[in-house]
């Protein structure tokens, strides 16, 4: 296994000491929740910087592999989805926005898969990247502000929004495909 493929791995193990650190963060008071939750914040952080890095070295290295091209987006889906779940299991966020952006992620997972068996490879788009970013930040900033699901919605409303653009595009993109 190379080193990006290293990396996804590690992006997904970080997600378990990353949900049980922000759900205790989020259900203590004072200052205990508060480090817990800037724990949960820099292993987010650390994971996050995965995810970049593991794109990063596999192009520069050509180290691309298929084994990659399915961990990767695969991590990034597990570590931003852990984080959506514990917020609703938290109040710090609409159940609907969690559902709308597991069944875009799901649809995508799907359209990757028909491609797979057409022996095709989709990439990730450049709005699906900056649909991940906004998501990253986002989830950063309920991270360490747990003001209640309407601030949580609020924040969520430009990474849901580019997550329905992207998921739009990902489809007309395939639609090629998807009418074999």
């Amino acid at each position: 296994m190379n080193l990006p493929n290293k990396l996804a791995v590690l992006r997904i193990i970080l997600v378990i000491p990353f949900v049980f650190i922000l759900s205790f963060g989020l259900r203590i008071e004072g200052v205990g929740g508060f480090i817990l939750r800037i724990l949960a914040f820099w292993i987010f952080v650390g994971a996050s910087i995965t995810d970049f890095l593991d794109g990063y070295i596999a192009r520069r290295d050509n180290l691309v592999t298929n084994l990659g091209k399915l961990l990767d987006p695969l991590a990034d889906k597990i570590l931003v989805l852990s984080a959506l779940v514990v917020f609703t299991k938290n109040d710090q966020l609409s159940v609907w926005f969690v559902l709308l952006i597991l069944f875009r992620e799901l649809g995508i997972t799907g359209l990757r898969s028909i491609a797979a068996a057409e022996g095709k490879v989709i990439a990730a788009e450049t709005l699906g990247k900056w649909k991940t970013v906004s998501q990253i930040i986002a989830i950063l900033i309920i991270i360490l502000f747990p003001l209640g699901n309407v601030f949580g919605t609020f924040i969520m409303l430009i990474p849901l929004a580019l997550t329905l653009m992207s998921g739009y595009e990902y489809y007309v993109n395939c639609k090629d495909i998807l009418n074999k």
